[in-house]
């Protein structure tokens, strides 16, 4: 078996477990804000003392599973950051496993699967929301461990791996809305099984057996998909607008951030004069990606959920790179089957290695920058800027301080999870 760049085995799986090892450090890092973590800290503190999954009395769009979680630790005393920040690094790993299981059924070599690890470990995306309070890391874990399970059932059929495949469709759409894009997938190998075929042999009374709990099952997914799949923010952002408006508002979002996930630098560390490629560069990453998809073969399940999630969120109407994290090995692998097929010159390959090791070379500053935040101490607030700066420099005392921009919320959950107890 031959390794990349000459690499040793050894070395290969040396780095991985490095990396690992590099975001559980992650760990001791102060809480870190987004819009949708304080959110879901704050529904998760008012569940824990008996409120009800709401925000300020009213119901939010994010899903339940994520702050029921939340909501355990806090009642188990467990709600540490540390703990939280170490259950994103751990389905992280999960899922990473789960995505070299999938990939080795398909006679994918070890070497290949090893590069789509540190590559995925080493993006700017996986780097960053794995050290803060959100839904991203845990459903890449929990869906990538669905569709594993999927994969598995595809060519060996077993009624308890039918069964674990359900579940995990159904905590994936609990954890967030787009676990939706499972379904398809688990459609796709509940029909392509010889066992559907041969359920039209079955008896009359073996069907009526099947049937109504199939029909049971059904029911318990649509129950869910109601409870869980609310649409008003996606409906009040596009009020108002054009479909044409819509399309491209949309569209430049989603090639921006694949623009950014390429060059593994988010949109404000981009030099000013680049800035504007991004969308090109995105064009060129979504080009490679869909061309790898097309010459895959087989076309099975990973594909249909691949497809299924990609179909999903060129439809959202918002921005953030974090919407990429679950698909990101799946970027990574479908570019690198179009590379290997477009690629017949030895410069190319050249020219795609220097790349490869350019993208690596900036995840490591990446990952050194962050796990710098994360021990940074007094100066954490200095170094934190943006929309929650004043906040946090309300703990921190910095001295550029605007009283003006403090977001109350933001604040008292800085203060609760810095004590690392209970609430104030």
């Amino acid at each position: 078996m031959s390794y990349p760049f000459g690499v040793k085995r050894t070395i290969l799986y040396g780095a991985v477990l490095l990396l690992v090892a590099i975001y559980f450090l992650q760990m001791a890092t102060p809480l870190r804000l987004h819009p949708d973590t304080v959110v879901l800290l704050s529904v998760a503190e008012t569940a824990a003392h008996g409120g009800g999954y709401l925000y300020h009395g009213q119901p939010t769009v994010f899903p339940p599973g994520y702050p029921m979680l939340l909501a355990f630790l806090i009642r188990a005393n467990l709600a540490h950051l540390w703990v939280i920040v170490g259950l994103n690094v751990v389905f992280v790993a999960i899922g990473l496993s789960a995505v070299c299981y999938i990939f080795r059924l398909d006679k994918f070599s070890e070497a290949a699967l090893l590069g789509v690890c540190i590559l995925s470990l080493l993006s700017f995306v996986f780097i960053k929301y794995s050290a803060i309070p959100l839904t991203d890391p845990i459903f890449f874990g929990v869906s990538m461990c669905c569709l594993a399970l999927m994969r598995k059932q595809a060519a060996e059929f077993s009624w308890r791996r039918l069964m674990g495949s359900a579940i995990l469709v159904i905590t994936s759409i609990c954890i967030r809305r787009i676990g939706i894009a499972l379904i398809p997938a688990f459609l796709y190998m509940l029909l392509s099984h010889p066992v559907a075929r041969h359920f039209m042999r079955l008896s009359a009374r073996m069907k009526a057996a099947i049937i109504p709990i199939a029909a049971a099952a059904g029911g318990v997914l649509i129950w869910v998909i109601a409870s869980t799949l609310t649409l008003a923010d996606f409906r009040s952002v596009l009020a108002g607008r054009t479909l044409i408006d819509s399309v491209h508002m949309v569209l430049a979002f989603r090639l921006k951030e694949l623009g950014e996930t390429a060059v593994n630098l988010p949109f404000y560390a981009v030099p000013l004069a680049l800035r504007g490629i991004l969308p090109m560069v995105g064009t060129l990453a979504l080009a490679l990606v869909f061309a790898g998809v097309w010459w895959r073969k087989p076309f099975g399940i990973v594909e249909t959920y691949f497809i299924s999630y990609v179909a999903i969120i060129l439809m959202w109407p918002f921005y953030d790179p974090r919407f990429w994290l679950p698909v990101i090995p799946f970027l990574i692998v479908y570019a690198g089957l179009a590379l290997r097929k477009l690629i017949q010159r030895k410069l190319v390959m050249q020219i795609v290695e220097c790349y490869v090791m350019l993208v690596a070379l900036i995840g490591l500053l990446t990952i050194h920058s962050f796990t710098a935040l994360s021990f940074a101490g007094a100066k954490f607030g200095d170094a934190c800027t943006g929309q929650y700066h004043s906040t946090y420099c309300a703990v921190w005392r910095c001295q550029d301080l605007d009283s003006s921009k403090i977001d109350a919320d933001a604040l008292h959950l800085l203060r609760y999870y810095q004590r690392n107890s209970g609430p104030e």
